[in-house]
């Protein structure tokens, strides 16, 4: 039976209920379809229904069903496609299996749609065709393809529940007489508006179905995903962002360095998601932040991300031509005023925001929040508000108008607090509706002008970011409408961005109101789920952009990404396809590298040449161009004897070649030699084979023998090379490369005449000798030669010596060689390894001397001690150990300015002016000459096993002969700028490991002092704030005698920021430890005595001083000028000064620290404050709001609370008429701290295990 369902009913039907349900779900009877099917189907918004029925399968013999494995029902149409019921009677152990399978239409052709696809709702009831009552239904829904043809349940019905009447709650059981019906409801949807409905998003292309690309998630990256992808599709903001100047940001300075490098990330990955099509990672942007790998697993606050991410970017924008315009797109203005009602006097202050943070508690939609937020409130009774000398205390209103909105409006919803109760975040899940269209004309300020008030002041919704889930486990994502024409919604949700419904916008992201426990139950089992993932995914975070302003906010056009920009990331895709093209070549070729004499005697390292396998020892720069070898591609399948025709073409012993013999790529544009009777051609050299000896040296062994031609390169590979790399090395032993061959000059020199650079242009200039290359028992040795003056180590050549010549036969040749007098005196080394250099007997044969071919003989003058050098070595064993522990440092002079600790301490190093008009004879111009030289940084070559003395003797060498090292102060300088001093005790052995990578260049920084570094370090370095106000600090680092009280400290502090006379008497210094309060410091305690991990603030305080001085707990610093106050200039500071002397005898003085949301997450700077008997709460935060150093806006957003030791406590109810804060302290038992609720304003962590975002 095939029976067609209407489309709509109506919700008020009768239903039954399974008492075994989960709670108490109920359904009408099976032969209900109507009511039924609307039962199982719920509509689902925004997509019509294509067509619905329902189709009753009757099944009259169960007993002969049991018996078999599968069985097929009759078809039924539905939507242009036929379905049937597949049913397993014993499908999952002893229950019963039903699926619902959809059979695609076939075109004309009767060739099927490969991508074919159908979205279904569907439901499946077993039930009893006498007693239809007695039923058992479930539904679901899917999205069927070629991948996912049927889909149902494992698990339906036990076959002991289908005879259980207790399973359904009536008489009758489901199976009775034999039989049984199935019923399939089916609703065939048209999702053609996303086209992606219940998809599980297999190879699913993001950029062909909308036009964007996603972002990859890092661990925890998703809320600045969904950030990111709100700014990258507000056009204009993105315009902005392409036009800041990045170019120039590798030698940006120090102050901005940061900010360029994030303004740069961004534009990269601007770019990125511009042309890519793939989704775009965000590693190298938080890289630009100054995060590690750890905050990547972060959840972050958005809206402090948002903040610092906008600084971070103005601080770029300074000095350029789009200086200040983010102000143009997301800055407005608002008016915090205290008005009153009895007398015409106004208290008001003008302030920017960037976004609006809205209460979501207790309140029912974003109208009802913009109300909220500019509610009036009352100053009146006990709370009056001061109007100033004239007026007194009077009646007011306190409240905020808005001047103006932006172009592109943040709204933060407050989704998230702070619960002293459960001293947690909470997430507010309340139900609350946002519209798409909101008039913000009602919040502006009355006293505008009309033609401001007359504007269209009308917001569209084009951005809702989204959290789901817990405070503690939960996932972001952004609904963005990225034009203005069309009423399209995609979902940018991490690497994914799809279509989506506006019921997917609005309604499902509006939360949910808590549920009755009765309510609860009345609900399905499927339904108690989606009222959960409803009321766990809520907006957090709405973008209006202004209607009048649409086209501006998202114009036609965009602005390109600077061209070094995209330039670079277009070089960087080339790289990475050569890097594919190498791992696709690697299967079928090898590379092939050629070490010449050349490249040996231009080589001053281990071994024979520069090793990229030895990545400690290697770098492509640090040795001369010439000493590199020249590495090749062939096909694994050539013959070996194109290799060696290869070769002869590269060094010029041919001209000839044909371009595919040898089958190279087209990079190297190599080939083999034309070959007509070639193959009999002997070439002037010898390959020899490079291998890696037991003690890790590379050098060469045997020549390749001649069978070895006819092989292919990998049987030659296999053969001798080892596997794990991928290349063949040989030793191009050249017949006129060798010693004896070269012709030597017949004028001798002297040992300080000598030059390397001569020496090799002999043995690469050497005349070409087509003699055929001799295969006889000759070794091959390789000399090396140590230069005394210059300290270097360099290679010679090779010779071809008899196993039983004597190396004293031979120095007369070697002295020739080398220019020298024959009866020059040498010493001979054998270079066994890095780490074995061991001298040779002169006298014994080679044989004997255990060399053999391949090893290197390391040859040094035995007469050095007139000879002055260059790096303080001499000889060639302390090179040998030089090279082994050698460490490439940069070198320049710290740059102190008045705050730094030791800038007392640093010697004057002059004006750097111009010294054209100056005597060069003169002082100044030598002082001006001097100031130049210390500017400038250089670099050097030193060794990890220095001492402190010897390091300072090499760098205040290369300063200059001025310099005292006894006087010269040492920084090792981080990647993040971090300086670290060296003591004079330390070597670098205590910072470095003994072998460096040689590729890497370490930072240093010298400053000479006008002490000897050893008195300096007799000093001891105190961090100390200057507080101005709180949220006004300059931070100085001071140095005085250990021995020193803490006077002498605040004597230099108070020299250092040129401190009034009549403000001494009223300083207070204490001591703070994260973030809170720990205890006064008095100025006769010894300065070894503070703690080396307490924060040491010190602020003008007299009222507090005031107050500890009657009741003899401190001591001035200074004597006042008067005892009555009158110095004191600033009249709330003064005012509080007379009511600590009025009541003198009550000790009233409370800590005070901030934190964020949780006490476990404190910030900011601690300080005391006085609170005084009967004083009006008005009066406390006026007071308060002064020593902070807050605009009354930024003061509003403050929660004020009490909290204890254990940080219990709560927050306190400050408008409550006759609200008095000592009051409030009183009802504590125990001592109590004043604790201010606020987000950090310099958000900059120390604890690395609760990080905060910090940018740079």
């Amino acid at each position: 039976m095939d029976h067609r369902l209407s489309g709509d009913y109506s919700e008020d039907e009768a239903f039954r209920m399974h008492p075994e349900s989960s709670g108490s779900e109920v359904y009408p009877h099976a032969n209900e379809y109507e009511k039924l099917g609307r039962r199982m189907m719920k509509k689902l918004p925004d997509y019509p229904v294509k067509d619905s029925t329902h189709f009753v399968w009757e099944i009259q013999d169960w007993s002969a069903a049991r018996k078999e494995n599968k069985l097929v029902s009759p078809l039924f149409n539905c939507g242009g496609y036929y379905w049937n019921v597949l049913l397993f009677p014993r499908g999952n152990a002893d229950a019963v299996s039903l699926y619902l399978e959809p059979h695609p239409p076939a075109d004309d052709s009767e060739k099927l749609n490969s991508d074919w696809y159908v979205c279904a709702q569907f439901a499946l009831d077993i039930w009893n065709p006498l007693h239809p009552s007695s039923h058992y239904p479930s539904g679901s829904s899917h999205r069927f393809n070629k991948n996912e043809t049927d889909w149902g349940f494992s698990s339906f019905i036990s076959s002991r529940d289908l005879a259980d009447p207790l399973k359904v709650g009536q008489p009758h059981a489901i199976l009775e007489n034999n039989q049984i019906n199935i019923t399939a409801f089916v609703r065939v949807l048209d999702d053609t508006s996303t086209g992606v409905l219940w998809s599980n998003f297999v190879n699913y292309d993001s950029k062909l179905s909308t036009g964007f690309v996603g972002l990859n998630n890092q661990g925890a990256t998703c809320y600045l995903n969904s950030l990111l992808q709100s700014y990258f599709t507000t056009k204009k903001f993105r315009n902005l962002v392409c036009q800041i100047p990045t170019q120039e940001q590798t030698t940006a300075k120090t102050s901005n360095k940061n900010s360029k490098a994030v303004a740069l990330a961004l534009q990269r990955i601007f770019y990125l998601m511009e042309s890519s099509d793939q989704p775009v990672g965000t590693m190298e942007l938080t890289r630009s932040f100054g995060w590690d790998s750890s905050e990547a697993f972060t959840q972050h606050d958005v809206q402090e991300l948002n903040r610092v991410l906008m600084d971070k970017l103005e601080s770029a924008m300074k000095g350029s031509h789009i200086e200040n315009r983010l102000n143009d797109i997301f800055v407005g203005r608002m008016k915090s005023f205290i008005k009153c009602v009895n007398v015409p006097y106004e208290s008001s202050r003008i302030e920017d925001f960037w976004d609006i943070q809205l209460n979501v508690k207790g309140l029912r939609n974003l109208l009802e929040s913009f109300r909220n937020y500019i509610d009036i409130e009352m100053l009146d009774g006990e709370n009056k508000y001061q109007a100033g000398e004239e007026y007194g205390y009077q009646d007011a209103k306190k409240g905020v108008v808005f001047e103006s909105f932006p172009p592109v409006l943040h709204l933060q919803l407050k989704r998230f607090e702070y619960d002293f109760m459960v001293d947690d975040l909470v997430k507010i899940d309340d139900f609350y509706e946002f519209p798409d269209k909101i008039d913000l004309r009602p919040y502006l300020d009355e006293d505008l002008d009309e033609d401001v008030k007359s504007q269209n002041w009308n917001y569209k919704l084009h951005g809702v970011l989204v959290h789901q889930g817990s405070i503690s486990n939960g996932h972001y994502y952004a609904m963005i409408k990225p034009e203005s024409e069309k009423n399209t919604w995609l979902r940018f949700d991490d690497d994914k961005v799809w279509k989506v419904t506006p019921s997917e916008v609005f309604k499902e992201n509006f939360g949910a109101a808590d549920l009755s426990p009765q309510q609860v139950k009345s609900l399905s089992r499927m339904e108690q789920n989606e009222h959960l993932i409803r009321k766990a995914t809520s907006a957090y975070m709405l973008v209006y952009y202004r209607e009048g302003q649409l086209s501006d906010i998202l114009p036609d056009s965009l602005a390109t990404v600077p061209e070094h920009v995209s330039g670079q990331i277009e070089k960087e895709r080339e790289e990475l396809a050569s890097l594919e093209k190498a791992k696709q070549d690697a299967l079928y070729y090898l590379n092939v590298k050629m070490v010449t004499a050349e490249n040996f005697a231009y080589f001053n390292g281990f071994d024979i040449c520069p090793d990229p396998t030895k990545t400690k020892e290697y770098d492509n720069q640090i040795f001369d161009a010439r000493a590199y070898p020249i590495t090749m591609k062939v096909r694994k399948d050539a013959k070996f004897s194109h290799v060696y025709k290869l070769i002869a073409y590269k060094l010029g012993y041919v001209e000839r070649f044909n371009e595919d013999a040898v089958g190279l790529d087209e990079d190297n544009a190599s080939s083999m030699i034309e070959d007509e009777a070639m193959d009999n051609f002997a070439y002037p050299f010898s390959l020899m084979i490079m291998k890696q000896r037991n003690n890790k040296t590379i050098r060469p062994d045997i020549i390749i023998p001649k069978e070895c031609l006819n092989e292919t390169v990998s049987q030659v590979f296999t053969r001798y090379f080892r596997k794990s790399h991928d290349e063949l090395t040989f030793f191009v032993r050249e017949n006129q490369k060798e010693m004896r061959q070269i012709k030597n000059e017949d004028n001798f020199i002297t040992a300080e005449r000598f030059n390397f650079d001569n020496v090799s242009s002999k043995v690469t200039e050497n005349v070409l000798n087509l003699t055929e290359a001799s295969v006889d028992n000759s070794m091959t040795l390789f000399l090396k030669y140590f230069d005394p003056i210059s300290d270097t180590l360099r290679g010679l050549t090779f010779v071809l010596l008899s196993k039983n010549m004597v190396l004293s036969l031979i120095k007369n040749l070697i002295n020739e060689f080398l220019g020298f007098d024959v009866s020059t005196p040498l010493e001979f080394y054998e270079e066994v390894s890095r780490t074995r250099i061991e001298p040779i007997d002169q006298s014994l044969a080679l044989e004997k001397s255990e060399l053999g071919s391949g090893d290197i003989l390391a040859i040094q003058l035995a007469d050095r001690n007139d000879f002055q050098s260059a790096c303080g070595l001499g000889s060639l064993q302390k090179y040998y150990k030089f090279m082994l522990t050698r460490l490439h440092i940069q070198v320049k002079p710290c740059k102190v300015s008045e705050e730094d600790e030791d800038s007392d301490y640093v010697a004057d190093d002059g004006i750097f002016q111009s010294t054209e008009n100056l005597n060069a004879d003169s002082a100044e111009a030598k002082e001006l000459k001097l100031a130049r030289e210390l500017s400038k940084s250089f670099d050097l070559w030193v060794s990890t096993t220095y001492t402190y003395e010897e390091l300072a003797a090499r760098i205040a060498c290369n300063i200059g002969s001025h310099v005292d090292p006894k006087y010269l102060r040492l920084f090792v300088t981080h990647d993040h700028g971090e300086r670290l001093p060296l003591l004079s005790t330390m070597s670098l052995s205590q910072i470095f490991p003994r072998q460096v990578a040689v590729s890497t260049v370490s930072q240093f920084e010298f400053e000479i002092l006008n002490i000897t570094l050893k008195e300096y370090e007799n000093m001891k370095a105190i961090k100390i704030h200057w507080l101005e106000s709180i949220y006004q600090d300059h931070v100085y680092d001071l140095l005085v005698p250990k021995t020193s009280p803490v006077s002498d400290l605040i004597q230099k502090l108070t020299q250092k920021i040129d401190l009034p006379q009549e403000k001494l008497s009223g300083l207070l210094v204490w001591t703070g430890k994260d973030h809170k309060y720990v205890d006064l410091v008095k100025f006769d305690r010894p300065i070894d005595d503070l703690k080396d991990d307490f924060e040491i603030y010190c602020g003008y305080f007299p009222a507090e001083v005031e107050i500890l001085v009657c009741h003899d707990m401190f001591k001035r610093y200074a004597e006042p000028e008067s005892h009555d106050g009158h110095e004191i200039s600033d009249p709330i500071i003064r005012g509080e000064f007379e009511k600590a002397q009025k009541y003198s005898n009550v000790l009233n003085i409370i800590p005070v620290f901030h934190f964020h949301k949780s006490t476990t997450y404190t910030h900011g700077k601690p300080f005391v404050f006085a609170a005084f008997p009967d004083e009006p709460f008005e009066q406390t935060k006026e007071r308060l709001r002064n020593k902070l150093g807050l605009g009354i806006l930024a003061f509003e957003k403050i929660r004020i609370a009490l909290a204890d030791l254990d940080d219990k406590g709560r927050y306190l109810d400050v408008d409550k008429p006759g609200f008095n804060l000592l009051d409030e302290i009183s009802k504590f038992e125990s001592h109590v701290s004043l604790a201010l609720d606020h987000r950090d304003r310099d958000p900059k962590r120390s604890n690395p295990l609760d990080k905060g975002i910090s940018i740079g």
